[in-house]
């Protein structure tokens, strides 16, 4: 050995150790010394001879790192010098640290060895020294096995069932703790061996999962040793079980989850190990969802972290914890509990999670322990987005609940309820909205009367959250107050972060009035532009500082929804430039609030904006190419190049991260194009090209972009239509066997039909294919069958129906990606409100090719028929609900062209006489009053039984006996229910009116009128009601009054929807159509003829009502 070179080396090295000239001596070992094949023995030299522990240490890991780049260049006497001479340090030397770095070194040099079997021995001869007498030999040799096993490569399967003989017995070593958790960490290694063979041996399967329990066992003792390393190293080990073939860990997951259980809730054992066990049952609902879930285990999973999340927590810190990021990294039991919480409630129903806390609503909250009271309003908050339905269900008790926290003496349970109605908010919007007489006064006061400056700030966001949802109507009692409180908060505020609270809390105050925010909106303006002067100026700028700026452009484009184009037309120009350039400025935040200012003010000027598109538009386009992939490497070329040579793929992807504020910068971009193209329409032509070129790199590459991208592109494609003056829902009917648009536009759709269908079979992410699926049921109903498929060509509508199929057996991709395979089919298994909504758009594509296709869907339908017939027994509730809603809406769909009506009548009357649930019954009512309206056969059979179901749900006049019976049924789906029966009825009359009794059906009708949703049904009352009285009936000439005052309540109701349309926020009433009181204006009409023929032969009854008065004058 060159003694120079082993010199330099190890003064080069030594300058490491030391600190000294880093850069530079890091250089030089790349350059000089890492190059040369003798790097090797003289590193191994240094470890075993050097007098300094830490350039020993240094060494090893070199010299590890360079076995694989140089050990073929050595010399044959080299190499058998150093094998021999570091099996003897190995085993010799007395520092266990030193000693693991020889281990690891003898394991990189038996993985290259072993690959050539020039080392045939070494396995061997350490599996029989681990099975020796002497512990300390037994531990060394057990430390090299399992760095080998680390180092994995495939040789190593011909001595796997020596590793499961030889740990089978050091797993239980009475001498040494140290080698049982080698042992089980080596058996880890050896599991991937065992599933690294073509086929798993069975006899090995069954050894090893039969060595689970002891590694149970060893976890136990590490834990009652106080060892966190060795814990956390074995819950490393568990965390990779789950992901094993289930031939290896047989039945033994559910058996570790109520172990982790166990662990998580023993206040007695060390935090960090408890903190593993959560972790682990997180991990265990990500890839073993269908095992807990068919072991039940949701209960006791909740109810474990009920427990945990009311521990007592550091209560100053809670209070004065302004970072809230900060809060989100930290790993305490509490906090990881609440994490727990989230994520069971949106994997697993809400039968196993979301009710189990809302049953331990009531005695969590009386308790007489703060901490319990703060667990269950937290708990409630992260429940929410998981199961939102259910939660709503709930309210009775939930909305009290959250009353009762923010009148609570305890800060703790004041902020957790301020959480709760934030996230409720959040997620279930003007419902929560609903109740703002309530909460409106109790936020105000603990705003006023705040003493910590986060329960100041989560008022003003719970605030925020209510004033954005409450209705159009309501908000005009609160606004005067409201915004001089508003104003007031902002002068006497100076910091940034609860400044931003406030900003936003004026923009959804602007939000929710509409036009009656008008009188407030110059003063509003006035305190805001403070905060967006030399808006591209932002050095020096706090992180809260760039915030309120962005808020403050995002509000104030809000309030130009709000007051509309004339009111805002002196600040547009300037604000548009200023938001321009906070497009062009470095921060990522501020770029993202100028896309959402764009977007807001594109829905306000509409094709008046087009003058814009030439200077935004290259900036979108800019924006949706930034990389949202990061590789973080601190150093020039020269070192990148060193660290690329010496890096495992793990060490390449630990460089990579997503930077999710380019990707939040994206997504805005991508939602400002949107609004860009279907505000400018034919203005926006000339960019349709690169928009979708730039899109279709989106959606096949983007990270966090992929869905909004992608309905993205079909906003394109209707902002193409549109411009090409296409009547939404006015294409012919049926399978076209040419193109019923021109050909510049059907080849825009044939781009967006290949990006999205391309690859949907083999999608893996559920939201994805939830968003493809709404994307395209919502094109197909408003624009036909264009939307999958042209002159003839079926091939893309067969691909879509290809994978409808499988959602709905639940075989598609991202269904089966976690599937475990041991895991049966459990019907008794309620879905997850995901799985749910997976279904719904997947039956929702199928619905709206029905309403496009009319009589040529029957070929598709024949197909589908028996899956949906099967989901209408199903034990899933949304199943159930869902599948039957679906065959109702087909039904109407195909109308008189459809030859499966005396099968679908059967199946629904099934559902509508027999499912305990309110919703389905209600979605059956529909469907059967469809289907006898489009009958051409004799239906007179069915009426009997059918009216008796319609009875039973339209004489339950009291609403609660329904909610009691169907404990889910919300006021929506009660009144749903009580639409869709009245419609059936309606309709069963209008087809045979000899078959019903008149004299009790009409009263039972009228009763229930007028409807408080479902206002399509209306079309077949109002006929029903016309024909009755052109026919000179006198049992409803009995109910004239009545009459007379359901249509005062329906103009009312048409009139409040035309204000609502004129002064409501622009897009806050996206379901404006739904308000709709009249289905066409034919209808109106004849409604208004009625009222007029009334009021002659009534002596004037029409004209004493003020509302109808002003109808028929």
């Amino acid at each position: 050995m060159d003694q120079q070179f082993l010199n330099q080396l190890e003064q080069t090295l030594s300058s490491i150790v030391h600190g000294n000239e880093l850069k530079e001596a890091t250089k030089t070992l790349q350059s000089q010394f890492y190059k040369q094949p003798s790097s090797v023995p003289a590193l191994i030299h240094i470890l075993q001879n050097s007098s300094d522990d830490a350039l020993k240490q240094l060494a090893g890991v070199e010299a590890r790192k360079l076995v694989s780049k140089h050990w073929k260049s050595l010399e044959g006497s080299v190499k058998a010098q150093i094998k021999q001479s570091l099996l003897q340090t190995a085993f010799s030397e007395p520092k266990e640290i030193i000693r693991h770095s020889n281990a690891r070194v003898i394991a990189a040099i038996g993985t290259e060895e072993m690959g050539e079997n020039q080392w045939p021995d070494l396995v061997p001869n350490l599996i029989q020294a681990a099975s020796g007498e002497d512990a300390q030999t037994r531990l060394t040799s057990s430390f090299i096995l399992f760095s080998l096993l680390e180092d994995f490569t495939p040789s190593l399967t011909a001595y796997v069932d020596d590793f499961l003989n030889l740990f089978s017995k050091t797993i239980n070593d009475t001498a040494s703790l140290e080698t049982r958790s080698l042992a089980a960490q080596g058996l880890n290694h050896v599991s991937a061996l065992i599933e690294e063979q073509d086929e798993i041996n069975p006899q090995q399967a069954a050894k090893f999962a039969s060595l689970i329990p002891s590694v149970v066992s060893v976890l136990d003792d590490v834990i009652k040793a106080g060892d966190s390393v060795n814990s956390k190293l074995i819950f490393n080990c568990l965390n990779d079980f789950l992901l094993l073939d289930s031939q290896l860990t047989n039945n033994t997951i559910p058996e570790l989850i109520k172990l982790a259980i166990q662990i998580a809730v023993n206040t007695s054992i060390d935090e960090d190990v408890r903190v593993f066990a959560v972790q682990f049952i997180i991990s265990a609902l990500s890839y073993r969802k269908s095992k807990i879930s068919q072991a039940k285990l949701g209960p006791e999973i909740t109810m474990a972290a009920l427990k945990v999340a009311s521990e007592e927590i550091d209560v100053d810190e809670e209070l004065n914890n302004e970072d809230e990021t900060a809060e989100n990294e930290e790993n305490t039991p509490c906090l990881t509990a609440i994490r727990l919480l989230a994520f069971a409630s949106s994997e697993l129903p809400p039968s196993q999670v979301a009710s189990i806390i809302v049953e331990h609503l009531p005695t969590m909250l009386q308790s007489s322990n703060a901490f319990e009271r703060r667990a269950i309003l937290l708990a409630i908050s992260v429940a929410v987005t998981g199961s939102p339905d259910y939660i709503l269900s709930q309210f009775d008790k939930i909305i009290p609940a959250t009353i009762a926290g923010l009148k609570d003496n305890e800060p703790i349970v004041k902020l957790a309820a301020l959480k709760c109605i934030h996230h409720l908010t959040t997620d279930l919007q003007d419902e929560v909205a609903k109740f703002h007489d309530e909460y409106l006064p109790l936020i105000i006061e603990i705003i006023d009367t705040a003493k910590f400056v986060v329960i100041y700030n989560y008022a003003t966001v719970a605030l925020d959250g209510l004033l954005e949802f409450i209705a159009y109507e309501a908000i005009s009692k609160y606004l005067e107050p409201l915004m001089n409180k508003l104003f007031y908060m902002l002068e006497s505020n100076k910091s940034s972060k609860l400044r931003c609270a406030v900003v936003s809390a004026i923009g959804s105050a602007a939000f929710a009035a509409g036009a009656a925010f008008i009188p407030y909106f110059k003063t509003s303006v006035q305190y805001l532009s403070q905060f967006i002067e030399n808006c591209s100026q932002i050095e020096g700028m706090s992180e809260d500082d760039i915030e309120l700026r962005a808020l403050t452009f995002e509000n104030i484009s809000t309030m130009a929804r709000a007051v509309r184009s004339e009111t805002f037309a002196e600040y547009a120009e300037p604000l548009v430039n200023s938001a321009y350039e906070a497009i062009k400025t470095e921060s990522a935040r501020l770029r993202e609030s100028g896309y959402a200012f764009i977007a807001n003010l594109a829905k306000v000027y509409g094709e008046n904006f087009s003058p814009f598109l030439k200077t935004i538009l290259p900036e979108i386009f800019k924006t949706l190419q930034l990389d949202e992939y990061q590789f973080n490497f601190d150093g020039d070329a020269e070192e990148l190049a060193a660290f690329a040579d010496d890096a495992t793929e793990e060490d390449l992807q630990n460089k990579f991260t997503v930077n999710t504020g380019i990707s939040y910068e994206k997504e805005v971009a991508a939602a400002a194009l949107s609004e860009l193209a279907l505000g400018t329409k034919e203005h926006f032509l000339p960019y349709v090209e690169e928009s979708l070129k730039v899109l279709t790199e989106q959606v096949e590459e983007s990270y966090g972009l992929k869905e909004t991208a992608l309905n993205t592109v079909w906003n394109v494609v209707k902002a193409v239509l549109l411009a090409s003056k296409f009547v939404p829902e006015s294409y012919p009917k049926g399978i076209p066997s040419g193109s019923y648009v021109e050909p510049n536009v059907l080849a825009v759709i044939q781009t967006a039909r290949e990006i999205t269908l391309n690859d949907l079979g083999d999608e893996f992410e559920t939201s994805m294919v939830i968003t493809v699926m709404e994307d395209l049921a919502n094109m197909i109903k408003q624009f036909g069958s264009i939307i999958v498929m042209d002159n003839g060509n079926s091939t893309l509508l067969e691909s879509l129906c290809v994978q409808v199929m499988s959602v709905l057996k639940g075989s598609h991709t991202c269904q089966t990606i976690d599937l475990e395979e041991d895991a049966p089919k459990d019907e008794e298994l309620d879905a997850s409100e995901t799985e749910a909504t997976l279904q719904d758009v997947a039956l929702e594509v199928l619905v709206s090719l029905s309403h496009a296709l009319e009589g040529d869907f029957a070929k598709i339908f024949e197909n589908f028929k028996p899956v949906v017939f099967s989901l209408f027994e199903s034990k899933s509730k949304n199943k159930r609900s869902s599948a039957v809603g679906a065959a109702s809406e087909i039904a109407l769909g195909m109308k008189t062209h459809n030859p499966f009506i005396h099968e679908m009548l059967e199946a629904l009357i099934m559902r509508l006489t027999t499912d305990k649930s309110l919703e389905v019954r209600g979605n059956a009512a529909y469907g059967v009053g469809v289907l006898c309206e489009y009958a051409n056969f004799d239906v007179s059979a069915i009426y009997e039984p059918v009216l008796k179901a319609m009875y039973e749900l339209l004489t339950a006049a009291d609403q609660k006996a329904l909610a009691a019976e169907d404990d889910e049924a919300t006021r929506e789906v009660i009144d749903r229910a009580l639409a869709n029966a009245s419609g059936c009825a309606a309709r069963m009359t209008l087809k045979h009116e000899n078959f019903v009794p008149l004299e009790q059906t009409l009263p039972a009708l009228l009763a229930h009128l007028p409807l408080n949703t479902g206002f399509e049904e209306y079309n077949s009352i109002f006929e029903l009601i016309i024909k009755l009285y052109q026919n000179n009936n006198s049992v409803i000439a009995g109910f004239t009054p009545k009459v007379v005052d359901l249509f005062s309540a329906v103009f009312t109701k048409e009139n409040e929807r035309i204000k609502l349309e004129e002064e409501s926020t622009l897009g806050r009433e996206e379901n404006m159509e739904r308000l709709k009181q009249f289905q066409s204006d034919e209808m109106r009409h004849k409604v208004i003829s009625l009222l007029k023929y009334l009021n002659d032969s009534y002596d004037g009854i029409v004209a004493q009502n003020p509302v109808l008065a002003q109808v028929i004058a």
